[in-house]
């Protein structure tokens, strides 16, 4: 059994990934991350690019949008 401790790996969206948010299915496109969790390392909400100008949406409301390609 492995009993060492492993650490949760860094999970922020890069700029430029698709997304959609889940409250009302609108594209948009991750610019960059806006705050941090407390811990300083994971993304709480994105700045992103929608057809209706620059948004704040946090993680729990975003979800990819399909093929990354």
């Amino acid at each position: 059994m492995d009993t060492t401790n492993t650490t949760k790996t860094n999970r922020n969206l890069k700029p430029g990934t698709k997304v959609v948010s889940m409250i009302d299915m609108e594209p948009g496109t991750i610019v960059g991350v806006c705050t941090f969790r407390a811990n300083g390392q994971d993304a709480f909400t994105y700045t992103v690019d929608t057809a209706y100008g620059r948004e704040e949406w946090e993680i729990k409301d975003t979800a990819l949008a399909g093929s990354q390609d």
